[in-house]
């Protein structure tokens, strides 16, 4: 009798840990970088209706600050993109640093106040510059899905309070972008919104968070940005720049 309660206490046993094991492993499965990327796009508004987009514009205010957070500079501008693409649009600089680029199919121009200036093969490059780093910025997470980045899903971490999914993005190297930026991205995971991004820009690493953002087109985006330098340990370092969009217009392609 005794050997049979024994048994019985054992085969028990085994069963709890069984189902103890399985609701771990179930537990423990962790969803993939396709999943991550998929509800990503979906929850800032969705891959189909985004290539669609004929033309994007916003108002973009940059404030600069210095290590003693004194403002060092403010920049507002006014960026248009047409075609669903980074190569055609143009960039208004307003106020006292009023200037103009713009890229109009193949055709590249500058001008600083009214004046049209001259370009050379560098001022072209800087151009293109300009509007890839713009672009690259704005239309996230699309740009992840549409270009050749590699994307690593690295861990779970706590943000602001939440769960968040933290995805490295690995680019190729290529003539416009020599040694490209090292970043980071930060989903929530219940919103699966970009709530953060860092980047190693050389020699500087930077961690931009997403303070506010903005619903009133079929996309959300951006609408108050914080990026903070960071020492080499990871710890911040000094609030660098504050970032404030506006005046979102998005026209689908008919």
């Amino acid at each position: 009798m005794k050997k049979l309660k024994i048994r019985s206490l054992f085969l028990k046993t085994i069963t709890i840990i069984f189902i103890v094991n399985l609701f771990v492993s179930c537990q423990k499965k962790e969803i993939t970088i396709g999943d991550i990327l998929s509800k990503s796009l979906e929850a800032h508004g969705g891959l189909e209706i985004w290539q669609q987009v004929d033309t994007l514009s916003f108002t973009k205010k940059t404030i600069l600050y210095n290590r003693e957070g004194l403002k060092e500079k403010e920049i507002t501008q006014h960026q248009s993109f047409y075609g669903g693409d980074f190569i055609n649009g143009e960039i208004t600089s307003i106020g006292v640093d009023k200037s103009r680029i713009s890229i109009i199919g193949d055709i590249y121009s500058k001008s600083i106040e009214d004046s049209l200036a001259v370009l050379t093969d560098d001022d072209v490059k800087l151009i293109n510059k300009s509007f890839r780093s713009a672009y690259y910025v704005i239309c996230q997470p699309f740009n992840l899905k549409q270009s050749d980045a590699l994307l690593f899903y690295k861990k779970d971490t706590i943000l602001n309070g939440e769960k968040t999914f933290v995805v490295d993005v690995s680019y190729r190297e290529d003539e416009n972008t020599n040694t490209p930026d090292q970043w980071t991205y930060f989903f929530n995971a219940k919103t699966y919104l970009i709530v953060a991004a860092k980047v190693f820009h050389s020699p500087t690493v930077s961690f931009i968070e997403n303070i506010k953002f903005n619903k009133e087109t079929p996309f959300v985006f951006n609408a108050e940005r914080e990026s903070v330098f960071l020492n080499k340990d990871g710890s911040k370092d000094f609030l660098r720049a504050s970032y404030f969009y506006s005046n979102y217009k998005v026209a689908l392609k008919k």
